[in-house]
């Protein structure tokens, strides 16, 4: 019996995406054409709705233009799966904040908002909002093993927090921009493991809040496959403009 193929990247924060990777990523989709595709939020920057004073320097971009960039990466991906989800972040949670607090943002939310927005007119797609009004924890259940999360921590060992947080389930997350692993014994299930994953990022790794400073931002994704009984996930890094999966195939996208 096959196992299903899974892929999971996030935090392109677009109109900051780091091009290359997108397409490395891409052209990984499309050779894998997997069942099941997961965005780990932040696919989408909503700087123009944030708190905080625009970035010196940094050229400002339309919304909607984020949106189409967003959308057309979103049709992409989707025509190369069985099923997209997107999970999302605590930016694009941005502007749920910006709709609360003026009339101005409720009137047009239903214009702006990436819910409705990235949502529209999509089949075998699944969007899971940043909030909950219930008190249970937003997550997509990948498996009855694995969990879907952007990210309950932003620490430094926060992968490792994951897997504490996460209550016997392996979990897989987005958030800090690092690539990361932490892989224990499932105390529950003897002979078998639990494990905390992230993949990294797709956006530029230099944060526009740090410009100069050394991090531990790392351009990459997730690949996983889906037994009856148990899986396996790789992180695979973007080396530049290419990457190379578990089977040794390499993946080249355009030099820049």
């Amino acid at each position: 019996m096959r196992a299903k193929t899974l892929l999971a990247f996030g935090d392109v924060h677009i109109p900051h995406q780091n091009a290359q990777a997108v397409e490395v990523f891409c052209l990984a989709a499309e050779r894998i054409k997997p069942d099941l595709i997961v965005c780990l939020g932040d696919i989408l920057d909503c700087g123009q709705f944030s708190s905080h004073p625009p970035t010196y320097g940094v050229p400002e971009t339309d919304y909607h233009d984020d949106l189409k960039v967003a959308n057309a990466l979103l049709d992409r991906l989707q025509a190369c799966c069985h099923r997209l989800v997107m999970v999302e972040g605590n930016h694009e949670y941005r502007l749920d904040r910006w709709a609360a607090q003026t009339c101005e943002g409720r009137g047009a939310y239903s214009m702006l908002a990436p819910r409705l927005q990235l949502s529209k007119g999509r089949s075998k797609f699944t969007y899971v909002p940043y909030g909950s009004a219930t008190a249970r924890y937003p997550h997509y259940a990948i498996n009855s093993r694995i969990i879907a999360v952007h990210g309950w921590s932003y620490a430094r060992h926060a992968t490792k927090h994951h897997l504490q947080i996460s209550q016997g389930k392996s979990v897989i997350h987005g958030h800090t921009h690092r690539a990361d692993s932490s892989i224990i014994q499932n105390i529950w299930s003897p002979g078998s493991v639990i494990q905390a994953r992230s993949g990294g990022c797709l956006c530029k790794p230099v944060p526009l809040y740090g410009t100069g400073r050394p991090v531990e931002w790392v351009n990459g994704f997730i690949l996983g496959y889906l037994g009856r009984r148990s899986d396996t996930l790789y992180t695979i890094p973007i080396m530049d403009n290419r990457c190379i999966l578990p089977d040794g195939a390499e993946i080249t996208g355009v030099a820049a």
